[in-house]
């Protein structure tokens, strides 16, 4: 079995942090206010299938963010009496955080890095919202800044794509990866288990097609109903059934082992505002399922790239 910090089975984000970096960090959420363009009518006004408008994937955000500087101030207040955080990683989470002018996002970026205690940027969006000129910015701050690109993947499989409403295909996923794989930008991909019609050996396949395409880092994503979604409409309709509880540990078991040894698992499963979450109740109670996942990897006496390796030796 692969030796991972803290005797865990997988390669765990937090210890990843305190070994690099040496101290206690956390992420401080941002809203920049932007928007996105399956949202915006330049792809779709109806966003993608699983995203809440007024904030994005079941996030609960005011429709007028504050200034950045308040939300850092806010942020750093609050992770430092909750957790005793020594440093802080500023992300921009809310909606798409590649998609506006050029100026705009140096700006936006520049104001979120100001505080002495922010040591790292990490931006989300989407594999289609990004080029040259927005890499070389971002790629700008990894000089002095611990630097991510959240990448909002969630499959490979067209099938799956095209029921999410993404508005874009693998080619885009695959271009952005390889645009990112020689910079100095660390890829934090966001994974969705349990999409309609979509087996176990599907979500592997997502695990080893994007490992072998670079990524540094994963987010496990259950599929969740939130209020005011396209996926809210189909569940209450009865079209759309949701992983239970046993079904989602088993799967996240299964994509941790298709995954490269060497990626870092930032998430293991999502979680969503209880005012906001529909379905499953099951999730209301992340800590418990985190634990259950660990539970099962030793029960299964398995662990993260065991089948990644026997698939490329074979």
């Amino acid at each position: 079995m692969n030796t991972y910090p803290d005797g865990l089975r997988y390669r765990k984000f937090s210890s990843h942090l305190k070994r690099t970096l040496g101290c206690r960090v956390y992420k401080i959420s941002l809203d920049a206010g932007l928007s996105c363009p399956n949202r915006d009518g330049t792809f779709s006004t109806q966003g993608c299938f699983f995203c809440d408008p007024s904030g994005g994937s079941g996030r609960k955000t005011g429709t007028q963010p504050r200034s950045l500087s308040e939300q850092i101030t806010s942020g750093i207040i609050g992770l430092k009496k909750k957790y005793k955080a020594d440093k802080f990683i500023a992300y921009f989470q809310t909606f798409t955080n590649t998609y506006a002018p050029h100026d705009t996002l140096k700006q936006l970026y520049q104001q979120a890095v100001q505080h002495p205690d922010v040591i790292g940027l990490s931006i989300a969006t989407r594999p289609d919202c990004l080029n040259e000129a927005n890499l070389n910015l971002i790629e700008s701050h990894s000089k002095n800044l611990y630097t991510w690109i959240e990448l909002g993947i969630q499959s490979i499989h067209k099938k799956s794509l095209e029921y999410m409403n993404r508005g874009h295909g693998l080619f885009e996923t695959v271009d952005a990866l390889l645009a990112l794989k020689d910079r100095s930008i660390h890829v934090c991909a966001h994974f969705i288990l349990g999409l309609p019609e979509e087996s176990l050996e599907d979500m592997a396949e997502t695990a080893r097609v994007t490992s072998r395409l670079g990524i540094q880092a994963a987010k496990l994503h259950m599929l969740y109903v939130a209020q005011n979604t396209s996926l809210a409409k189909q569940y209450k309709k009865g079209t759309v059934s949701l992983l239970s509880k046993k079904q989602y540990i088993r799967a996240a078991v299964n994509f941790l082992e298709h995954l490269s040894p060497d990626v870092i698992i930032q998430r293991l499963v999502s979680e969503a505002h209880p005012d906001l979450l529909i379905a499953p109740e099951w999730l209301k109670d992340k800590s418990q399922v985190i634990q259950e996942i660990e539970q099962e990897l030793e029960v299964q006496k398995t662990w993260q790239g065991k089948k990644f390796h026997s698939l490329l030796k074979s």
